[in-house]
């Protein structure tokens, strides 16, 4: 009888896992955050993991897959996308894609904490009357190539957002040259409030950590304002400078082309007087050779005295 016993529960086990299911995606959904190679998914949103099924246990074999879970066993749960009322058939070689989603408990996945699980796939004898699970697919975490589960308090995560939007000012801005005393002022006391919201991060007091950090950006957002301003005023003082300067330089060039004009006035009243000298030069030549062609004229044609 105990014979008997052992080849039946052999026969039945390998009539419930007959062969092999291959599961091509195991991955988990966002909206999560990668740290140190575990998913964290802020307390209180939809964790989702996306299984994808391929139908390989026999040519004549359909998959009426029921069940899709997730077995935190360190914790005792499971996390369970149930298809028993209608179960999802597979032909061979058929593909299904599944998605399994739960809410991220912070009361039942306690902060701080990562956890390991074990990936199982059941299917059934049929879709209609008697049903019965003839096979199941289970592996754990690592061989699935899921990453750990983790849920992190929402405060927590806020603090670490707020965190990360400081450390891009801090990469963009700190080595920036402040013109503005302000702007140094306030980017300095940026740093000072960012090291008491580490402290407190540390400590694990997060709401005050996310205050210490909201903070330092808004100081780093002041500081940005300070010197635009401050840069705003010197370009525009500057600019008035510089109209100043070449309104001065206007003047100067009209007074020297009223200047040159006079000069040109000068100068041809100047050519205008040598001119009239000129012609006056010419009729005094010219009158005097004429007196003195008149006086050859009579010295040739005088009549001549008695001998």
């Amino acid at each position: 009888m105990l014979l008997c016993f052992v080849l039946v529960s052999a026969i039945s086990m390998a009539l419930m896992v007959p062969a092999k299911a291959a599961v091509t995606i195991s991955k988990w959904q966002p909206p999560y955050v990668d740290i140190d190679g575990t998913v964290v998914y802020k307390e209180g949103v939809t964790a989702s993991a996306l299984i994808g099924i391929i139908n390989d246990v026999h040519p004549e074999i359909m998959m009426n897959v029921s069940k899709i879970v997730l077995e935190f066993y360190n914790l005792g749960i499971n996390r369970t996308l149930d298809m028993s009322a209608s179960p999802h058939q597979l032909e061979h070689n058929d593909y299904g894609a599944f998605t399994l989603s739960f809410t991220a408990d912070a009361a039942v996945f306690y902060p701080g904490l990562s956890y390991d699980f074990n990936l199982i796939i059941e299917w059934i004898n049929a879709t209609t009357g008697p049903q019965e699970i003839v096979g199941y697919w289970e592996r754990p975490t690592w061989w699935t190539g899921m990453q750990r589960f983790e849920v992190y308090p929402a405060s927590q995560v806020d603090a670490m957002d707020s965190l990360q939007k400081y450390q891009s000012y801090y990469d963009y801005y700190y080595y920036y040259y402040w013109q503005s005393m302000a702007a140094r002022e306030k980017s300095t006391q940026a740093l000072v409030e960012k090291g008491l919201g580490d402290t407190y991060y540390d400590r694990g007091d997060y709401a005050n950590a996310l205050a210490k950090y909201n903070l330092a950006n808004t100081l780093w957002e002041e500081a940005v304002a300070a010197e635009k301003n401050w840069r705003t005023t010197m370009e525009n003082a500057d600019l008035n400078v510089s109209l100043t300067e070449a309104s001065a330089s206007l003047a100067q060039g009209n007074a020297a082309l009223i200047e040159a004009n006079s000069a040109a006035v000068q100068a041809d009243a100047a050519m205008t007087s040598a001119n009239g000298w000129f012609f006056i030069g010419i009729g005094f030549a010219i009158g005097f050779s004429l007196i003195g062609v008149g006086a050859v004229v009579y010295a040739i044609r005088k009549p001549k005295a008695p001998a």
